[in-house]
């Protein structure tokens, strides 16, 4: 429940901030948007109601022999996580009655004033981060990678499902292709900023269930990079040329799904004990039973994974570079949303599996 909690907030708050984007750039930089404003108010009063996942499972672990309200009260006003979420409920409000008193989609000032609340909540969600309360930049690591990854993402979908016609025109991309590449340096940067405080056991943590997901993540991270370069850069060319019968819209709705599966990713490893020393967390916690599955490797009292590759880890890396020949053909072609999209999928298993078949202790 509270993997899912998660994984909504930030779905909401990435096409919330995507449809402030899109409405702060001239209209003819950008598709024509049609959310309806009870949409926009129903995304924003959410947030807070999705944000408190993280507030009542702490409540739950440290509540029942002292009370789950007076616990929750404590944490309110005691723990950074709630004061974080007091933060964030206060400036979800000020957003509510500022797209209820005025149309964001016409007016391009209160668009933008609304990108600056956002930004706002989203420092309140880095400053209730687990690296914030590691390090006194943690909040700033955190939050520029929640920023980016959400901007770049809630873009992606706001044109893909809320936007009218074919697809994006070229003005769009002449902006919107160097925008997403300062949010990938951006994700990439701060992710690796917040692995040192967080993943210092990079490939150890991979026998945890957070790294499990991290490695996850990271992997569809990698298909996502495939998709932009077929978006921002192939059908870019293909619409210059004056090819407009290739739907842009149908494979930027794709790259939106699949950042949303990282955006889930993500939501797993909110719940899952950061692995800032493997050894001693594996001897309060079991392996993570994927790893355990699909490794068949025990890690004994010394873990030290390593990578060594094999013949099968190139044959798994050979069958995802195959499959993601078979996107971009299935993207040529014209051929169908989900068959390519569930190509999409087998190549990231199949990456994924590339690298849990080179590891060896």
């Amino acid at each position: 429940m509270f993997i899912v909690a998660k994984a909504m907030l930030y779905l909401c708050f990435s096409i919330l901030i995507g449809a402030c984007i899109l409405y702060s750039v001239p209209i003819t930089k950008r598709p024509e948007i049609c959310i309806k404003k009870s949409w926009l108010l129903l995304l924003v009063a959410v947030v807070p109601i999705f944000g408190i996942g993280e507030l009542m499972r702490l409540t739950l672990y440290l509540g029942e022999g002292i009370g789950y309200w007076l616990t929750f009260q404590n944490i309110i006003f005691s723990f950074e996580l709630g004061k974080g979420w007091l933060f964030l409920t206060g400036i979800t409000v000020l957003l509510f009655f500022m797209i209820l008193f005025n149309d964001i989609g016409k007016e391009r000032f209160f668009a933008g004033l609304s990108l600056f609340l956002l930004t706002g909540m989203a420092l309140s969600i880095g400053y209730a981060s687990h690296a914030a309360s590691l390090d006194s930049f943690g909040i700033v690591a955190h939050s520029l990678h929640f920023l980016a990854v959400t901007a770049w993402s809630g873009t992606l979908l706001t044109v893909g499902f809320f936007s009218k016609g074919e697809g994006p025109g070229v003005a769009f991309y002449k902006w919107f292709t160097p925008f997403a590449l300062m949010c990938l340096f951006i994700v990439i940067g701060a992710g690796l900023w917040l692995m040192s405080y967080i993943v210092p056991e990079y490939v150890n943590g991979y026998m945890l269930n957070y790294g499990q997901a991290l490695l996850i993540k990271h992997v569809l991270l990698f298909v996502v990079i495939f998709y932009s370069v077929i978006n921002g850069i192939w059908l870019k060319k293909k619409r210059l040329s004056g090819e407009g019968s290739l739907s842009i819209k149908r494979w930027i709705k794709v790259e939106g799904i699949l950042l949303f599966f990282v955006f889930a990713a993500t939501a797993v490893m909110s719940q899952q004990t950061p692995p800032h020393d493997v050894a001693q967390t594996l001897k309060m916690e079991k392996p993570s039973s994927l790893f355990s599955l699909i490794t068949g490797l025990n890690p004994g009292e010394n873990p030290m994974l390593k990578i060594d590759l094999s013949l099968l880890s190139f044959g798994w890396l050979f069958a995802c570079i195959v499959l993601l020949a078979g996107v971009f053909m299935g993207i040529k072609r014209k051929i169908g949303f989900l068959p390519v999209f569930i190509v999409s999928i087998l190549a990231a298993g199949s990456l994924y599996l590339a690298v849990m078949s080179s590891l060896s202790l």
